[in-house]
């Protein structure tokens, strides 16, 4: 997840201002507009780009929970059994791609719309448009109009959109988004019904407007890790057995392994219930689980130091069965159903290359640095945060074979998904 706000923000749209400004480097006008055009284009295209992350999550969590299927229904005394869980997840091809989209909401009704920034007079040569004269009249009329605009030059073909995007997984290097003009955005208000019932003192009035943002030609998608692996490890706790009955209990304590990941936190709790003690005769063994398990993720990500706040909560449920064959040696068998919620929190600023390009900060001493923010240019100064929740589920099934050597046991299996997963496990028992 460390790269996924850094990766979507750079899907927004990059505003500079030509007209006449309050200061020598930056108009707020503009910058109020990119913040909102920021917003909804973060939102927009967030939950696809992690989508395939947050699968892979749900596929490899849910790893590692049984060795063979057998839970004695009496025990004389209780027993430990502690273990080193590792898995590798194989990427598949679909994995690695998403169709991107831009969204601007549903059109709305430009004349009802004007009457909220402002009023239109009716005079001798037909109704004419009159800004309110507040910043707020202002920016809300600029803010509707660059929307229903990018709306409407997007069902014009003015927006032109690649094929396919890079996830997080993939790999797309110089992958552009071209984007209308201001003339193509000046041609396309031109046609809008409603500015044609305006007389010229009134279009000049909103056309003026509209001029003083000029849209850069393209912006370039985030081109993703390039990843075709994941490897994840866990320490595993069961301890049992009453009435034929396994508590599996797991925790990984917060804990920063990579600052580009930042502090990690992950538990699970599981009972698993062996069903074989209720047959008549045991010819193999069978036992159903449960396991809940929840993870955190806390983050600072960029140059400008957005902040990222993940927590999942992940289910399963499987039936698994094994049998044992000459006393070391246990062939198993399962089959599960998972599933995972997590919901992301982002308190993000807009990124330091749009916020050189708006001028809100100077340009870094050297490419690839931080920005240092001077009087002038202090950088933006109103963080905005957004949430994105996201879902899956899955059906998995799980293949392997363990080999006991006293208190030692080996373990090894295949997990086939949507997202395929090898794990093995070392086991100890007191």
């Amino acid at each position: 997840m460390k790269n996924i706000l850094l990766a979507v923000s750079t899907l927004v749209v990059l505003a500079s201002v030509a007209s006449a400004q309050p200061t020598p480097f930056y108009n707020p006008l503009a910058v109020d507009i990119a913040r909102g055009l920021l917003k909804n284009v973060f939102e927009t295209n967030a939950t696809p780009f992690i989508q395939p992350m947050v699968n892979t999550i749900n596929a490899t969590s849910n790893t590692r929970f049984y060795t063979n299927a057998y839970i004695p229904s009496e025990t004389d005394k209780p027993y430990v059994r502690v273990s080193a869980n590792g898995m590798v997840g194989y990427i598949s091809e679909d994995q690695r791609w998403y169709r991107p989209d831009i969204r601007f909401g549903d059109s709305v009704n430009i004349i009802v719309e004007l009457t909220k920034y402002g009023r239109i007079v009716i005079g001798p040569t037909g109704p004419r448009y009159e800004i309110g004269n507040t910043y707020a009249d202002t920016l809300g009329l600029a803010t509707m109009l660059v929307t229903e605009l990018l709306r409407s030059s997007n069902d014009s073909g003015f927006v032109v959109l690649p094929d396919s995007a890079a996830t997080l997984f993939g790999s797309k290097p110089d992958n552009k988004v071209l984007l209308p003009t201001t003339a193509q955005m000046l041609t396309v208000l031109r046609g809008l019904p409603a500015f044609a019932l305006l007389d010229s003192a009134g279009r000049t009035s909103i056309e003026g407007l509209l001029t003083n943002v000029n849209f850069v030609g393209s912006i370039t998608l985030p081109p993703g890790a390039n990843m075709s692996t994941i490897v994840a490890a866990v320490p595993q706790i069961e301890i049992g057995a009453l009435y034929g009955t396994e508590l599996m209990i797991r925790y990984i304590p917060p804990v920063e392994f990579d600052p580009n990941v930042g502090a990690f936190s992950f538990w699970g709790l599981g009972l698993r219930h062996s069903l074989s003690q209720y047959f008549p005769e045991r010819w193999f063994d069978m036992a159903v689980q449960g396991v809940y398990q929840g993870t955190w993720l806390r983050n600072t990500v960029g140059f400008t130091e957005s902040k990222l706040d993940a927590d999942a909560t992940i289910f399963s449920g499987n039936l698994h069965a094994s049998k044992n064959l000459w006393g070391n040696l246990d062939v198993y068998t399962g089959i599960a159903y998972e599933y995972i919620t997590v919901n992301s929190s982002y308190t993000y600023v807009l990124p330091q290359e749009m916020q050189i390009e708006l001028g809100l900060l100077p340009k870094p001493i050297v490419d690839g640095t931080p920005s240092i923010p001077t009087a002038d240019q202090p950088g933006d100064q109103r963080p905005q945060t957004s949430s994105v929740r996201a879902h899956n589920t899955n059906i998995k099934w799980t293949i392997g074979a363990t080999y006991a050597l006293g208190p030692v046991r080996i373990a090894v299996d295949y997990n086939v998904s949507h997202f395929n997963i090898l794990s093995a496990g070392l086991f100890y028992q007191f």
